[in-house]
């Protein structure tokens, strides 16, 4: 299993559903921090960062991240992840066409790519698929790499189309799902008005297993998360877009937030 900080940056990347194109096209910047409450004692202490830049277009867009640990979550766990994805805009959302990472820890480098075709979806190096269930080819097409579903935030038609639907996403071993709740506006809270948002929508989302894993005993599979996470969406400015802002979950570890901590838009 991930660890739990890292598995939420993940979980943000791929907890953005949407389902219409941008009324024009934009660039947007995203700075996010990570924080734990260690075994739900007081006080939070930050174990990651993520960056994001993408370019929405009418046709196709673009997405690179860049997700680093740090304290407690380094010592742990020291890998820091540099990815990005691109891919043409179908039926007003972002679909997957070659997406890659690079993993990088104290004693080595891992660089993959992933492309999806018509076909079935391409991997380099190869990966030898395992768990149960098995990640077969058709259920790989069903997904979408992370980076793919954290870019169709800014796609949204309005508020109630971010928490309508799940979404499935395939990280290049494992086929996770993320189910979103129907959602509710909440208000702004001062910091995020600070940031220039001027609406938020909030929704319970649950993870789920699809496909592609292999679990050991005492790997804390049915309680590493204690209920649904909280997802929340905002938008920037009078006319949008709307981007993911937060997640938040309690999980075996401590509670653990993702969090918005800059964003700017321009033209592409």
């Amino acid at each position: 299993m991930k660890s739990v900080p890292a598995a939420l940056a993940l979980a943000v990347l791929a907890a953005t559903p949407a389902a219409a194109q941008p009324l024009r096209p934009v660039k947007v910047e995203m700075s996010y921090a990570g924080v734990l409450n260690a075994l739900h004692l007081p006080g939070e202490m930050k174990v990651l960062t993520m960056t994001a830049v993408e370019r929405a277009g009418a046709t196709d867009w673009a997405t690179g991240a860049v997700i680093q640990t740090f304290g407690l979550l380094r010592t742990l766990k020291h890998v820091d992840i540099r990815t990005s994805s691109t891919g043409p805009v179908e039926g007003g959302a972002p679909h997957p066409r070659a997406f890659e990472f690079t993993t990088t820890e104290p004693k080595r480098t891992k660089h993959v790519t992933i492309t999806w075709t018509p076909a079935g979806v391409l991997q380099t190096p190869p990966h030898h698929d395992g768990g149960h269930p098995f990640p077969t080819p058709a259920l790989k097409l069903t997904a979408a790499d992370p980076v793919t579903v954290f870019s169709r935030a800014p796609y949204a038609r309005d508020a109630a189309a971010l928490c309508a639907t799940n979404w499935r996403f395939f990280d290049g071993a494992q086929i996770y799902e993320l189910r979103f709740q129907p959602g509710h506006g909440t208000p702004i809270e001062p910091a995020e008005r600070g940031l220039g948002l001027t609406a938020a929508e909030t929704c319970p989302v649950t993870y789920a297993e699809v496909a592609g894993f292999t679990h050991r005993p005492g790997d804390h599979k049915d309680d590493w998360l204690n209920g649904a996470m909280i997802a929340r969406f905002g938008k920037v400015g009078a006319d949008g877009p709307w981007i993911f802002i937060s997640l938040k979950a309690d999980t075996f570890l401590g509670y653990a937030k993702l969090e918005l901590t800059s964003v700017k838009l321009e033209a592409p």
